[in-house]
């Protein structure tokens, strides 16, 4: 970079910006001037409204700036990129708050450059006494002070990472750990640093150490499970992700450990569930197969897998018919779901492994609620034997019967079991929502029944007063002046309008809550309207408006409108804003979780603002309404999975899984759009719904 002279011309040479007045000359101020052009360093002086006074030779050179290109010009206007927080710290100075300041940034020089630079910042002051600008300086900060300080970094990450981390040398010492190694393992640092990795790894030993030290090396890195134990004796399964490391000529691991028993027991809970589900349908006779509307397998029993000697996972999600061996189950299965039958039963012919069996298929439909379409179960009882000898059928007639109630009634105790999962969400839904109603009713009318004997006593005091009136008409007396002194009639004269203006105010609110409630249950019509889709949302929160108001020390949740220009869209409102509900819901539950858990652990250095936004738009032939909060989030595993059935981050007492689930189906079903979910741990969650405007030109599955 071509270096530019140096000139030491002071701000005495240089014509001031128009308006700016410099402080006369004299005495120290005018030494210190002097001072600052011929100091050996990268130095500056500002005045109080930081413009250059005097720039020292080497902060020209530094800055590769010319003397008439800074002095008398405004220190921001030289430095444009600087931090916000240099102008504060600065603004301190100058006010007598702090007596210095160091600040290290990356900033882009005039020239163009990029430095990574350390500023010091100190106040002179004047022969009286008070404050007339800033001395600054400049250092630059060199590649190893870099490092060094990335170095402290990482170990101070190290140190505080919420896994446990340590190393071991090639003889299985403890060479370094931190301080959740302490925490699991119940140990001080230093006690640690006595053992070896056969006292805490039960897996591991002496013998096995060369072998498993040489594996890791080979491969550079390793993940397996083992146990370990604490100093009072507990054994826990974890995860280890270990690494090879070489260190100046010294061999080292490094090893990352997490304990896993929480999840060992869900992943043991969750194979038990399964295994009893999969028992249970077993147990069934027959073979049992259930179907989804898009004609492709659920799930099947093991006597189905078995019939065709294949696993049971090899039927999952396959299309109805992929096996070409039943073409009359298949055609069955077609019909069924084709008609608005609910049940129905039908004697099909199966290839099952070369022969013809005869089945007596038994077959009923299901709906996880009123929206989504339904699946059935197909139960088929092998019936060909029966068939080939009639005489022998009549004689067990009675073991057919039992064994067809027998699957009646498994049929009526899975249809029972649906109807109350649905009748329980159903119960849920209506419970927030007359919470709501609730709330909004009962304070308009406990405003207008307050309101109602304060007008009685009014209306009974000129009563009284027009009784006086009447009796002494036409002149007036001294005690109609005192009576109408006494119940101040002025008073209730312009009070009374404001008092059944207050009552009206009253019945109109409690008529906005009814007229909110009949427009977020879409008068209860299935069927498609033309709305304006922001109404829908605005009665929805208007119904959740209680919920909104902070519980438990918990701040009011603000909602936020970010509404776009949407044209009337057609649709089910009253379905759609079920969706609304839903996820409002949701939002409300991750803010008040993240309070809870900011609360408890204490760590939240500022005030948390609950907020709900809601972002309205339009995309081609669709409209897209995103609902955002900054609640607890949820890591990509967790919200890949939100729209399952029955799948929920919350307790079995505050949620069933069902309601996300339920508004997927909606929207993609029902509406012909889509609802999609994007998350961040510990930062946000939003969900974007998507339907067309015109609903009828897409038309319905």
């Amino acid at each position: 970079m071509k270096q530019r002279p140096i000139n030491t011309t002071t701000y005495e040479n240089s014509t001031p910006p128009l308006g700016h007045q410099y402080p006369e000359k004299h005495g120290t101020y005018n030494q210190l001037c002097q001072f600052i052009k011929h100091i050996p360093a990268a130095m500056a002086m500002l005045d109080q409204e930081m413009f250059y006074l005097a720039a020292s030779g080497m902060w020209l050179q530094y800055w590769q700036l010319e003397s008439s290109e800074i002095i008398g010009n405004l220190h921001y206007q030289v430095f444009p990129n600087l931090p916000a927080s240099w102008q504060g710290q600065a603004e301190k100075c100058l006010l007598g708050t702090i007596s210095q300041f160091e600040l290290e940034h990356t900033i882009t020089a005039p020239n163009g450059s990029i430095l990574l630079v350390k500023w010091k910042v100190k106040p002179w002051h004047t022969d009286k006494g008070i404050i007339g600008g800033l001395i600054i300086s400049t250092e630059e900060i060199t590649r190893e002070k870099q490092i060094q300080q990335q170095l402290e970094l990482t170990k101070l990450a190290t140190d505080n990472a919420a896994d446990a981390i340590f190393w071991i040398t090639v003889n299985g010492q403890l060479y370094y750990v931190n301080k959740q190694t302490c925490n699991l393992l119940g140990y001080s640092e230093s006690e640690l640093l006595q053992l070896t990795i056969y006292d805490i790894d039960l897996e591991l030993s002496r013998e096995v150490l060369p072998t498993y030290w040489q594996q890791v090396k080979n491969q550079n890195y390793l993940r397996f499970e083992s146990n370990y134990c604490t100093k009072a004796g507990r054994i826990f399964p974890v995860e280890v992700n270990a690494n090879y490391l070489e260190f100046h000529g010294n061999e080292y691991q490094c090893a990352i450990v997490r304990d896993i028993s929480a999840q060992k027991k869900i992943n043991l809970d969750l194979r038990e569930a399964k295994e009893q589900f999969q028992a249970v349908l077993n147990a069934v006779p027959g073979l049992v197969s259930w179907i989804s509307a898009d004609l492709r397998y659920l799930g099947v029993n093991k006597h189905l897998a078995n019939a065709y000697n294949l696993p049971i996972e090899t039927f999952i999600n396959k299309e109805v018919g992929f096996l070409q061996t039943s073409p009359e189950f298949n055609d069955f299965v077609y019909d069924f779901f084709a008609k608005a039958d609910s049940s129905n039963v039908r004697e099909v012919k199966a290839n099952i492994r070369g022969n013809i069996r005869t089945y007596l298929i038994v077959a009923q439909k299901y709906y996880r609620d009123k929206a989504s379409l339904p699946a059935a179960v197909f139960v088929g009882l092998d019936i060909t034997e029966r068939l080939a000898m009639e005489a022998s059928l009549r004689h067990n007639q009675k073991k057919f019967r039992q064994q067809a109630d027998q699957l009646e009634q498994t049929l009526q105790k899975l249809n029972s079991a649906t109807t109350q999962l649905i009748q329980k969400h159903k119960t849920s839904i209506l419970g927030q929502v007359v919470a709501g109603v609730t709330h909004e009713v009962n304070n308009p009318v406990n405003f207008i029944s307050g309101n109602i004997g304060l007008a009685i006593n009014y209306v009974q005091d000129l009563l009284y007063l027009i009784d006086i009136y009447q009796q002494h008409y036409p002149h007036s007396t001294p005690e109609i002046e005192s009576e109408i002194e006494e119940i101040e009639l002025d008073f209730i004269k312009e009070d009374l309008p404001k008092l059944l203006g207050s009552m009206m105010i009253g019945a109109e609110r409690i008529r906005d809550v009814v007229r909110s409630l009949r427009q977020f249950s879409g008068l209860e019509v299935e069927s498609i309207k033309t709305v304006d889709i922001h109404k829908g949302l605005d009665s929805t929160l208007l119904i959740l408006q209680n919920q909104f108001q902070g519980k438990e020390n918990c701040p009011d949740i603000n909602v936020v409108k970010k509404y776009g220009s949407l044209p009337h869209v057609e649709c089910y409102p009253g379905e759609l804003n079920q969706v609304f509900m839903h996820i409002f819901t949701n939002a409300i539950d991750a803010l008040e979780e993240k309070h809870r858990n900011l609360s408890t652990k204490k760590i939240n250095s500022q005030p948390f603002e609950p907020e709900i936004s809601i972002t309205t738009e339009v995309k081609d032939d669709y409209i897209a309404i995103a609902i955002a909060d900054n609640g607890i989030g949820m890591v990509e595993e967790v919200y890949s999975q939100i729209f399952e059935p029955l799948f929920t981050t919350k307790t079995s007492e505050n949620s069933m899984g069902l309601g996300l689930s339920i508004s997927q189906e909606l929207i993609v079903d029902k509406h012909q759009g889509k609802l999609s979910c994007k998350s961040m741990i510990g930062e946000f969650t939003v969900f974007v719904i998507e339907i067309p405007i015109k609903l009828s030109h897409f038309g319905r599955q």
